[in-house]
């Protein structure tokens, strides 16, 4: 996460996500030791937040099969989040038994196109999965954020309606998620879009759950 001065009125925080997301489509397979040397330089450049693996099935991201590995070889900073993605219930189950998180993210989709190819949900199984998700993880004592992907458009289906993502994201604040985020997932937003958006969903979910961005 990092706070960065800028001199507005809040400062910047960031989320490191090069580990995971940076690596996950990578056709040579990025060793072990050079992921944690890559997490290590990252912490100690000033984040203090970074998501450091995905737990999802090896067979279809294989960059991301050492996700245990990483955990356990995290260098023990106190003052650094570590997050650890989960799509479903066993990639959490696996997140929580290595111990060495504080944090969980979870992606509900604002477009069942994308859903359908990426975790081969529709949107409403996508919201339904990250609430448990969210419930089970602050349950066993750990931080819970969601993403909102494709928040800005798709593409399968092109166009996605702010309604929709309102909706999604009105409906992940009934589980008081730690924070939502949404992913400008395929590079389309304009800053103008952006605004607006934060703008409704920020109405509708309230000032009790922190919004953030993700961009591509």
């Amino acid at each position: 996460m990092g706070s960065y001065n800028t001199g507005m009125q809040e400062p910047i925080e960031i989320i490191e996500v090069s580990p995971r997301d940076g690596l996950q489509n990578e056709s040579a397979v990025v060793s072990t030791a050079d992921k944690l040397e890559l997490i290590r330089r990252a912490a100690d450049t000033g984040l203090r937040r970074i998501e450091v693996a995905s737990f999802v099935h090896p067979l279809l991201v294989p960059q991301m099969a050492d996700a245990e590995a990483i955990v356990a070889g995290l260098p023990p900073r106190d003052d650094v989040t570590w997050v650890g993605l989960v799509l479903n219930e066993r990639g959490l189950q696996r997140a929580l038994a290595t111990g060495g998180l504080s944090e969980i993210g979870c992606v509900a989709v604002a477009a069942d196109g994308f859903g359908k190819s990426n975790q081969n949900q529709t949107v409403d199984q996508s919201v339904e999965v990250c609430r448990l998700l969210i419930q089970e993880a602050h349950a066993a004592g750990l931080r819970a954020q969601a993403t909102i992907s494709a928040a800005f458009g798709c593409p399968f289906d092109g166009d996605v309606a702010p309604e929709r993502v309102v909706d999604v994201a009105r409906r992940l604040a009934e589980v008081k998620p730690d924070e939502i985020a949404l992913a400008d997932t395929i590079g389309v937003a304009v800053p103008d879009e952006v605004s607006h958006l934060l703008r409704q969903v920020g109405a509708a979910v309230g000032p009790d759950v922190p919004l953030r961005v993700h961009f591509h």
